[in-house]
């Protein structure tokens, strides 16, 4: 009788594996075994099996790999090759194994994986030990963890807690905290203080669950404002020059100094105003000016930025007819360069370089930078010229000092002076033991030549005989300074300037 019950033991026991052995054990897929950085809403899934529509697959996931704790999930789904988990534990390791159910068969239990929870969030910006920061910088994370070398948005929280301090253990009166919600990935600050370090971190938290805090990261509050135009020791800056430095965020405004020293004891102008440029005011021609700019806000006031000089312009800068510039018209068209902050200009013409009766005196407005001389100058003579500007009227009236003097040669007598023109040609020009004459005439004539520096002196006088076609007729210029000359040309009462210049 032992006997029999020990057969029908085994024989049914027999029959149950074969009977276990028709439905096949499903693998698993994703994650893949000890995985990290997964996200605490973590879709587990497995390969499918071939089985009857009535196919179940049983999913067992827990803290123990004996699938015994109070935590164990433990569900049975129709057809489905997946399961959707939800708020599991920060930074926790599971176990998970799934097995097939097919008409009342049971498979067994696939191999078990795991795989952790993450734990910690990435920071973003500002990035770790990063300077010149605005006091009322925004704080940003990222929303992804990187799992097998891809980054993964984080997904199966509610919310993101996150603190700021002066000190890195997070302890002092300064320290700031709050939560935001899961879709946002940043937090603002306010009225930090200027040049101080800040210490900062984030974690993830849903109802379950709060991660650890990330590794802190620093960085440092803007000192000193950077001044960005004019550059340091520009020159020849307008009386109402235009300074500007960099702007920053989270404060109140801008104090300004403008001083003639260093030290700024010498005072021009001091203000506060809530831009980041400012169009000056107060100075005078020929001033070394020197400037700083620095912050407020509620709770502080930033260190002096670094001191830049500029020197404001004394003169009027011209531009043509250049300086000893020859051939120009009887009735000059005279341009410079404009200037700002002024109430306009004094310009004279006169054949004399002591400019002691200017026949043109006159007083152009400050939106002017040309003049055009309505009386006919003379031919073939030299003129000078000269400016300077006035500024606002008032306590600071001023006017600058009179431009270096330019010169030029007029034309010459029209019909007389453009005719013969191609018939010579000068080289090499500058010139430094000889120049060549080139003349290309028709028949014999007598030429003379005349070498006459800028104030009308004659240097050098030679006649020729030129014979018809081209002839070459070298002058030395061995007694004759460097400088620049007119060399004239005169033949049948026709005069040819030409200017040319000795260089040794």
């Amino acid at each position: 009788m032992k006997r029999t019950i020990q057969f029908l033991f085994f024989l049914f026991s027999a029959l149950g594996m074969m009977a276990q052995a028709d439905v096949y054990t499903p693998t698993l897929k994703f994650p893949p075994d000890s995985a990290i950085n997964m996200v605490p809403d973590l879709y587990v899934s497995w390969n499918a099996i071939a089985g009857s529509t009535n196919l179940q697959y049983q999913v067992q996931i827990d803290t123990t790999m004996n699938f015994n704790s109070p935590l164990k999930v433990d569900t049975t789904q129709l057809l489905l090759t997946g399961y959707k988990t939800h708020e599991l534990l920060f930074g926790q390791r599971y176990f998970w194994r799934v097995r097939a159910i097919d008409e009342g068969e049971t498979s067994y239990w696939s191999v078990v994986h795991s795989f952790v929870i993450f734990d910690q969030v990435n920071l973003f910006n500002p990035t770790n030990n990063k300077a010149d920061q605005n006091p009322d910088v925004n704080l940003e994370w990222k929303n992804t963890v990187v799992q097998d070398g891809t980054n993964v948005t984080i997904t199966g929280i509610r919310f993101w807690d996150y603190q700021y301090d002066s000190v890195p253990d997070f302890s002092s009166p300064a320290l700031k905290e709050g939560t935001v919600a899961f879709n946002i990935l940043k937090a603002a600050t306010a009225n930090l203080h200027f040049g101080k370090n800040y210490y900062w971190r984030v974690r993830a938290r849903h109802n379950l669950s709060t991660s650890s805090w990330c590794s802190p990261w620093m960085f440092t509050v803007v000192d000193k404002l950077t001044l960005q135009s004019p550059n340091d020791n520009a020159v020849s800056q307008m009386i109402d020059v235009l300074i500007k430095w960099k702007n920053i965020t989270g404060i109140l405004g801008y104090e300004y100094q403008l001083a003639l020293d260093e030290d700024f004891s010498n005072l021009i102008l001091q203000n506060v105003v809530d831009t980041n440029l400012v169009r000056c005011s107060l100075l005078q021609f020929g001033d070394v000016v020197f400037w700083r700019v620095r912050a407020r806000q509620l709770q502080d006031t930033s260190s002096w930025s670094n001191s830049r000089s500029f020197t404001v312009i004394n003169t009027v800068l011209l531009k043509s007819p250049s300086d000893a510039q020859q051939d120009v018209d009887l009735k000059p068209k005279l341009t410079w360069t404009g200037q700002t902050g002024i109430t306009g200009y004094q310009l004279q013409v006169d054949s004399l370089p002591g400019f002691s009766t200017p026949f043109v005196d006159v007083k152009p407005v400050a939106s002017e930078a040309n003049y055009t001389v309505s009386k006919k100058l003379a031919t073939l003579k030299t003129y000078y010229w000269r400016m300077r500007a006035f500024s606002d009227g008032g306590a600071m009236a001023d006017t600058s000092d009179w431009s270096t003097p330019w010169s030029f040669i007029t034309i010459g007598p029209q019909g007389i002076y453009e005719p013969g023109s191609n018939l010579f040609s000068v080289y090499p020009n500058p010139a430094s033991e000889k120049i060549t004459i080139k003349a290309a005439i028709s028949e014999t004539k007598k030429i003379s030549i005349s070498i006459v520096d800028l104030i009308g002196k004659t240097i050098l006088t030679s006649d020729f005989i030129l014979s018809g076609g081209t002839n070459f007729k070298d002058i030395s210029l061995e007694n004759i300074n460097n400088g620049v000359y007119i060399l004239r040309i005169t033949s049948d009462g026709q005069t040819i300037n030409r200017k040319i210049i000795v260089d040794r």
